[in-house]
């Protein structure tokens, strides 16, 4: 009997350990699901590249909510889900905060309903996006508090409130006013990704982005409809704020220029914008715009250094407030205000500029001049003077220290240079498919050829490129020149398909034993 009810005892025993057991185990479940829920929750809130801070939060804006009172009461970590659809009238500040969590601030709509990250957002996902819209008289839809950090906008959609609403920036990151006169107050750790920003047809909006911070991205977004009459328009620029700065795969049309740096006084003393990659972004002009809207050139650089320009595809740029060249490195000091300014240390690899009045004009004349700008592997085609209405010159070019232009290919109408003024030290001209044309390498007062190349670029570098049409007892040794493209046998020249054919006399021929003119690989980077 005794033994009976120690065995009882004993299962009794064994069986209640095996509930807490089991107690325990449905515990460590529910943790661990909790925990993917939560980290699901945190990646659905665009959270994949920052690290959440414990106690964050998920915070739902409705239409009709005070989203400046959301963005005022939001804390490092969280993340705002704006209704899509939804409209959000004003001029909504970034306010500074302690901490350094991203406050996300992005579309409700699901992760399935969005461009999947590093994808390149268009107008079709419209619907499925939150707008933050300027109501006029000036305001920008979105601007920073002095010292504003860390806040990523993600599906947003930026806009006027209609065709009447005057609005200069749409966005404003930082200040280029005199009240951001240094670096402490600068706002940095901005990033738009996948973001909407756009005018109104027919109607005026100076820039979409006026860009006057630290550590800021804008990333595949699609910025449209930037353009005036009579002044300068830009879907981006900056001139008073330190960088670094990230634009990637974005679709961008301004009517001055495409994206700008310089251009006005900064407020902050020696500032220069610097570390600056302009990646794999398609920049153009509507040709509707032709004859209606002022147009100045495509991308323009006149105080910045270290700047990567990789991979990118710009087009459409006729002579209008300039001559229609579409590339710019022009050093203005603003009228010796900005005695500092420079242009230093540029790539300009891997792109293809096509459907312009001409394709560089480097002017180093002021300031503290320009110097060491590398053009390589790039495409350069439909550069037809009467067409776009320039000059269809390769490049302008008066002082400047270190040019080195190797293995494009260049199909324009005009001069290779047109040189002026004071001369270009450090010139490399090597490795490239070019036309001659008329006058090649040509300078004020001096006759084509070598005479202009050794007044206007002394102790120059040009070999092994074809000249196409071009006389060779007038040129430097070592290049070659074919009496047409044709000669070079390219694989589809009528359709834009450059890579040579196996046949070709391009073929391992450039000085350092790979084929002259551009890369075939490297050009599909520049196909938006």
């Amino acid at each position: 009997m005794r033994n009976s009810v120690e065995q009882g005892r004993r299962r009794n025993g064994r069986r209640l350990w095996a509930a807490f057991a089991l107690l325990l185990l449905s515990a460590c479940l529910i943790a661990v699901v909790f925990a993917q829920q939560q980290r699901r929750r945190r990646v659905v809130a665009g959270s994949e590249r920052a690290s959440s801070n414990a106690g964050s939060s998920v915070i739902n804006v409705k239409a009709g909510s005070d989203l400046q009172k959301a963005l005022k009461n939001a804390r490092p970590g969280d993340t705002l889900l704006l209704e899509p659809g939804a409209e959000f009238i004003g001029s909504f500040t970034l306010p500074a905060k302690t901490g350094d969590a991203y406050i996300t601030v992005r579309s409700a709509a699901s992760d399935a309903s969005l461009p999947v990250p590093g994808e390149r957002i268009t107008p079709a996902y419209a619907a499925m996006l939150p707008k933050i819209v300027s109501p006029g008289q000036g305001a920008a839809a979105l601007k920073t508090e002095k010292g504003a950090h860390h806040y990523r906008f993600i599906g947003v959609e930026f806009k006027p409130a209609n065709a009447s609403a005057l609005v200069y920036d749409l966005i404003q990151l930082g200040d280029g006013s005199k009240a951001q006169n240094s670096l402490d107050g600068v706002p940095h750790h901005l990033i738009l990704d996948r973001c909407y920003v756009h005018g109104v047809p027919d109607a005026y909006l100076k820039r979409g982005v006026a860009l006057n911070s630290a550590e800021t991205e804008i990333i595949n977004s699609y910025i449209s409809d930037c353009k005036a009459k009579g002044q300068d328009s830009q879907s981006i620029m900056g001139f008073n704020g330190p960088g670094p700065f990230k634009i990637i795969n974005n679709y961008l049309e301004g009517a001055g220029e495409n994206i700008m740096f310089g251009g006005a006084e900064p407020s902050i003393p020696n500032l220069v914008p610097s570390d600056i990659e302009v990646r794999g972004n398609f920049l153009t002009k509507p040709l509707a715009w032709r004859g209606v809207w002022s147009v100045k050139n495509l991308f323009e650089l006149k105080n910045a250094r270290r700047v990567v320009v990789d991979g990118n595809l710009m087009e459409h740029n006729w002579s209008d407030g300039q001559d229609g060249t579409a590339v710019l490195f022009t050093v203005r000091a603003e009228d010796g205000r900005t005695p500092w300014a420079t242009v230093e240390d540029v790539e300009f690899v891997n792109n293809r500029v096509r459907g312009a009045g001409g394709i560089f004009n480097f002017y180093g004349d002021e300031g503290r001049g320009g110097h060491r700008v590398t053009v390589r592997n790039n495409v350069f085609d439909d550069i037809d003077a009467q067409k776009w209405k320039g000059g269809g010159q390769f490049m302008t070019a008066t002082q400047w220290d270190g040019i080195v232009v190797e293995h494009n290919t260049i199909l324009n109408s005009g001069n290779i240079t047109k040189s002026y003024g004071r001369p270009v030290t450090g010139f490399v001209f090597r490795n490239n498919v070019v036309m001659y044309n008329v006058y090649g390498f040509h300078g004020d007062n001096h006759a084509p050829g070598s005479d202009s190349l050794n007044t206007y670029f002394p102790k120059n570098i040009v070999s092994h490129n074809a000249i196409i049409g071009g006389d060779a007892s007038i040129s430097k040794d070592r290049n070659m020149f074919p009496i047409s493209l044709k000669a070079l046998k390219f694989v589809n020249m009528d359709a834009g398909d450059y890579r040579l054919r196996p046949d070709s006399p391009l073929k391992k021929a450039a000085s350092d034993g790979t084929d002259i003119g551009a890369n075939s690989d490297s050009q599909a980077l520049a196909v938006r």
